[in-house]
């Protein structure tokens, strides 16, 4: 192990993640029920009340034969002294006095002194006052001492209203350096002022386990959210850590945003949350009413509150061969793709807006079509993540991708027959979409869990065919319960409908196209080239594209979506049909996504120019993304 003096470290910076070889991290028993946070090497610590231990409770011993207290606002008490301990000179626990308002001679940290950065001389070696300083603040300071000699000054006053060691005479890296100590007492034998001088703390005994001698169970974590509700209020909203929702939605799904922990919960309709954290603080219980009330809320499944959905009854699954995973990854491949093509074609199908009027009556029937387009339209995007994700199993497996568009007619449930088709969200079809994304107690094969349960049952219990297991699993995992919250989905989206006759709430989708229409539906073909280039690219470069042209697939899709939303409000069928030759002639070539960027480019300029500021503002802001796309494709 390097020496921390300066220039004696030698050895470079480890790249990646770097593992602890104490024992205590070593210990290889896992707790069965304990989450993988919980293991040494998995675990991110934390000095505040959340997670795993509190540190200002390992830097309670940093001093040898002192036991002190950083939780305070006024400063760090105190709270013990160690017998016989040589570094603490006179000291004994009768200094530490009564602790209560009758005997203020309780003892404080006033400062502290020591080297903290490896390039630091002993000369250079830093004063921390305790001065107008919390508990944590100056703990802060202990935290990053490094080891080798240090030096603290102990006070009868709390620390932040203490002169600090601005008392010491020379100051005290003198002192440290020359190691003098000192406890000076008044007339009564009380403590005015105490220099003393030791190598910092070892927390570790020479077999490497945390010593424990000197903490005792349950003292690094004494600190910790308790009760658990506390934690609730504390950790706000969208902290990571929370072990709560953040957000929710109604049980139909209709009202979302909702607060999880709102004060108010009378329906209908309830109010909607607020990124405001001062607005939204006012609207959710306090910390007294989670402890005493927390029964009032609600269980969270799927991010819907009540949701009614128990866990299901276990079944036997058949195992798999590796070629038959491979063969059933392949075609769910094209379900995926096709199944996102029909979920977008129903949503563009709805006549909703792409954003509600403020103030707009949530009850309305507008309303209602617009938030059954939502749901539809949050679906259509998961699938598209799902066809990210079964293509990063293919490759995982050294298999080509998968992205081409899947053609019309394409069987998606070989058993019942049905095939890939573009069909508006009539009554019907929403029943085949509730069908197809229906869990089963009893593995349904026709159902999209059904495809993946058997996949991730053969990985998980066949390491010797699929050593990536892990990695495996895990995808198929997200999408299986995915697939959980998409059934929802268009179960709320029936409600959404039921008061209404599909003329009501259908476009028609049968006009003939006119010139500009003509020039949307091309535009709509070279954005979704330019969607499916991308995520080819992404995809065979792996970890070295470094996000960037994922980011870019998602601006297609969005350039795409705004394509086809305008030409359904024209009354236009989108078709998601990839460009003729004739359109671009270099797409069978391995620059096929370049040149698809490049003629979208000049379409979206042509097409600019055609209409009003509206289709005008839409083209300026898909030629500037398709621009940035280009360059980097360039690049």
């Amino acid at each position: 192990m390097n020496n921390p003096i300066p220039g004696s470290v030698d050895l470079p910076v480890p790249e990646g993640k770097v593992f602890p070889r104490n024992l205590t991290a070593r210990a290889d028993y896992a707790v069965p029920g304990n989450p993988s946070g919980s293991r040494p090497e998995s675990g991110v610590d934390n000095c505040f009340p959340g997670l795993e231990f509190d540190q200002r409770n390992l830097e309670k011993a940093f001093f040898p034969g002192l036991l002190f207290d950083f939780h305070h606002e006024r400063g760090s008490r105190l709270i013990g002294v160690i017998k016989d301990a040589p570094s603490v000179l006179d000291l004994t626990t009768a200094d530490l006095g009564a602790g209560v308002a009758a005997d203020p001679w309780r003892l404080h940290l006033w400062a502290v002194c020591g080297r903290t950065t490896v390039d630091q001389t002993e000369s250079q070696a830093p004063v921390f006052h305790a001065t107008a300083r919390t508990g944590l603040a100056l703990w802060r300071h202990v935290h990053d001492l490094l080891p080798g000699r240090i030096a603290i000054l102990l006070g009868p006053t709390p620390g932040s209203l203490s002169p600090g060691a601005n008392i010491v005479p020379d100051g005290l890296n003198a002192w440290r350096m020359q190691n003098e100590t000192t406890v000076e007492r008044d007339a009564n034998g009380r403590v005015e002022a105490a220099v003393l001088i030791a190598d910092r703390a070892d927390y570790l005994d020479p077999d490497g386990i945390i010593d424990p001698d000197v903490y005792l169970p349950g003292e690094l974590t004494r600190s910790l959210c308790a009760p658990w509700q506390y934690d609730f209020r504390e950790c706000g909203c969208y902290y990571w850590a929370a072990s709560k929702p953040d957000i929710s939605a109604s049980p139909d799904g209709r009202f979302r945003p909702l607060n999880f922990q709102r004060s108010d919960r009378t329906l209908p309709p309830p109010k909607l949350d607020t990124p405001n954290y001062a607005d939204r603080e006012g609207d959710e219980l306090d910390h007294p009413a989670l402890i005493t009330n927390w029964n009032v809320l609600p269980v969270v499944l799927n991010g819907r509150e009540d949701d009614i959905l128990g866990p299901g009854t276990p079944f036997e699954v058949e195992e798999m061969t590796r070629e038959e995973v491979i063969e059933e990854l392949e075609r769910l491949a094209d379900v995926e793709h096709a199944l996102c093509l029909e979920y977008l074609y129903a949503h563009y199908s709805l006549n909703a807006p792409t954003a509600l009027a403020p103030g707009t009556n949530p009850e309305s029937p507008i309303s209602r079509f617009h938030a059954a387009a939502t749901e539809v339209f949050s679906v259509a995007v998961d699938e598209m993540r799902h066809l990210r994700w079964v293509n990063e199993v293919l490759g995982v497996l050294g298999r080509p991708h998968k992205l081409d568009p899947p053609p019309l007619g394409m069987p998606i449930q070989p058993q019942s027959g049905q095939v890939f088709e573009l069909e508006r969200l009539t009554a019907a079809q929403l029943d085949w979409f509730i069908k197809v994304e229906s869990t089963s107690a009893e593995l349904n094969p026709d159902g999209i869990d059904g495809m993946y349960i058997r996949l991730h049952h053969t990985i998980e219990k066949r390491p010797d065919l699929f050593p990536q297991a892990d990695r495996l699993s895990h995808l198929i995992k997200l999408i299986i319960d995915e697939g959980v919250d998409h059934f929802e989905r268009f179960k709320a989206i029936k409600g959404h409908l039921a008061e209404f006759s599909e003329d009501e709430y259908l476009r028609r989708l049968d006009k003939t196209p006119d010139p500009l229409d003509q020039r949307l539906l091309q535009l709509a073909d070279l954005n979704y080239a330019v969607l499916l280039g991308t995520m080819k690219e992404t995809m065979a470069l792996g970890d070295s594209a470094g996000g960037v042209l994922i980011e870019h697939a998602r601006r297609a899709m969005t350039n795409l979506h705004e394509v086809n939303h305008l030409l359904a409000s024209r009354g236009v069928a989108p078709r998601f049909q990839t460009p003729q030759p004739t359109v671009v002639a270099a797409l069978a070539d391995g620059q096929a996504t370049l040149a698809a960027a490049r003629a979208a480019r000049q379409l979206q300029e042509t097409v600019g120019s055609l209409d009003g500021a509206g289709l005008r503002g839409m083209m300026t802001r898909h030629q500037a993304t398709t621009e940035a796309l280009i360059a980097d494709l360039i690049l």
